[in-house]
């Protein structure tokens, strides 16, 4: 029995490099992707059209069957591994799901070539099923009450909207006659957070993350720090909170779109367009340093491999934390990440039709950038510069929902834009439960990148991680 529990130990689950990332195959050249949405912004086109060179690799590169081969026999290796004397099984759970996931976002590409890849209109119902089913299954259901109080929301602003320019009216006009037909059935949208509440975060935030923060210059919000000035910055915060002894560090990254956080390179990238005044910067540090790194980092140390990389669950968690400390940093729920996170919500609804008419990327998008547009309004004025934000917002939240699909299919889309917001209401409520204990939730919350909403995956990691120390 000792040969076979140190063959366990020494066998292949743990090391299982089963990390994948969907959204990354669902990408053609940034050229084409470029020129395709100039063409679709300026009515060049009705949809986009879009290559995916990196879906063929799931049928001409072997990598992807032998990535699957080992994570299906990981996840047998652990059926058996669960039979075994003084296994731990709760950290044995945290592997199984791991890797159910993965396979499961292997399988979602797989499904997202098929939607460009078929020979009838049985094959065409059948791929748009599977995608939308796996979709489900990896980022859950939908939640049509709080969409419906989003549109709600938004019909009142409309509403109360007084147009003070002829574009201004039409926008307002075109606007109603595609909010019309949308019965919100008497929703409300309710606030995630209390003013109480974001008042004892808010506090908090500022004294447990004053070093990290302090790094930052007290400038007026209009003077802006370029991407080499802000991984400076960075860096600087970085060796504040102590992630720079560990390795961690921020640099420009001309290959990105947005600021994007690496684990395994132990690396913040930042686009090569970065420009952060001091207010956004601490929301960036905040967000990428001190929830990303910091979870990761933690997560490492720990021991527990899924949450250092993330557990099968955590994506939404993750993100909504991001966010929620972000607000936290302010004091309220004013900032672009909460907008941005609640306008993709409503660019997912009015995709899947959650209001009984599903829509394709343009239906989606004409209606989309005019409620940004009325968002954005100043006193009854949308000026061009306005109008031009407004629609290429609308664009990058078409382009995260239909990317990998066709976009001319009404209904069918890529839903991990939803978690976002999912995860900021998630995290909402859980700190709103625990605003008398911050800092036993704190300690808690950042052991990893794990659903600590979830009492159940709560339990496993703590249980998995104490069954460690006993060893």
């Amino acid at each position: 029995m000792d040969q076979i529990k140190t063959d366990l130990e020494l066998s292949s689950y743990k090391d299982t490099k089963s990390s994948f990332s969907d959204f990354t195959h669902f990408e053609g050249k940034f050229e084409r992707r470029t020129a395709e949405r100039n063409a679709f912004i300026n009515n060049l086109e009705y949809t986009p059209n879009y290559d995916y060179p990196k879906l063929d690799f799931l049928i001409d590169n072997g990598d992807i069957s032998e990535k699957k081969r080992e994570i299906y026999e990981a996840v047998m290796e652990l059926e058996v591994a669960k039979g075994y004397p003084d296994a731990n099984t709760a950290e044995i759970e945290l592997f199984a799901s791991f890797h159910e996931m993965r396979l499961k976002k292997i399988m979602l590409v797989e499904a997202a070539r098929n939607l460009h890849n078929y020979i009838s209109m049985s094959d065409t119902e059948v791929n748009r099923r599977s995608f939308a089913e796996l979709n489900e299954a990896i980022y859950g259901e939908f939640d049509t009450v709080c969409y419906l109080g989003m549109i709600a929301t938004e019909k009142s602003r409309l509403a109360s909207f007084v147009p003070k320019s002829e574009a201004a009216a039409d926008i307002k006009h075109r606007l109603d006659l595609s909010l019309r037909g949308i019965d919100v059935n008497d929703e409300k949208e309710e606030a995630l957070v209390d003013e109480a509440t974001m008042q004892k975060l808010h506090n908090f935030i500022v004294e447990h993350y004053f070093n990290v923060l302090d790094v930052v210059p007290n400038t007026p919000n209009d003077v802006y720090y370029d991407v080499t000035q802000c991984a400076e910055i960075m860096n600087r915060a970085l060796e504040a909170g102590g992630l720079a002894q560990f390795g961690w560090t921020a640099a420009e990254n001309s290959a990105k779109t947005t600021p994007t956080t690496m684990p395994a390179s132990k690396k913040i990238n930042l686009p090569s367009n970065t420009r952060r005044n001091a207010s956004e910067l601490r929301r960036l540090i905040i967000h990428e340093q001190e929830v990303h790194a910091r979870r990761a980092q933690n997560g490492r140390d720990s021991g527990l491999g899924p949450i250092a990389t993330g557990t099968a669950n955590y994506a939404d968690i993750e993100e909504g934390l991001g966010i929620l400390l972000e607000c936290s940093v302010d004091g309220n729920l004013s900032n672009p990440s909460f907008d941005r996170s609640r306008n993709r919500y409503i660019t997912a609804g009015l995709a899947l039709g959650a209001d009984g008419r599903p829509r394709d990327a343009r239906e989606v998008y004409e209606t989309l950038w005019r409620i940004i547009a009325i968002q954005k309004a100043d006193d009854g004025d949308i000026t061009e510069g306005v109008i031009k934000k407004s629609k290429d917002m609308a664009y990058t939240h078409i382009e995260n929902a239909f990317r990998g699909t066709q976009f001319w299919m009404k209904g069918v889309i890529y839903t991990k834009l939803k978690v976002y917001y999912e995860g900021l209401a998630k995290n909402a409520d859980y700190f709103k439960s625990n605003i008398d204990n911050l800092d036993a939730v704190f300690e808690d919350v950042f052991i990893g990148k794990y659903d600590h909403t979830d009492p159940v995956e709560k339990n496993l990691v703590m249980s998995a991680i104490a069954a460690r120390k006993t060893k």
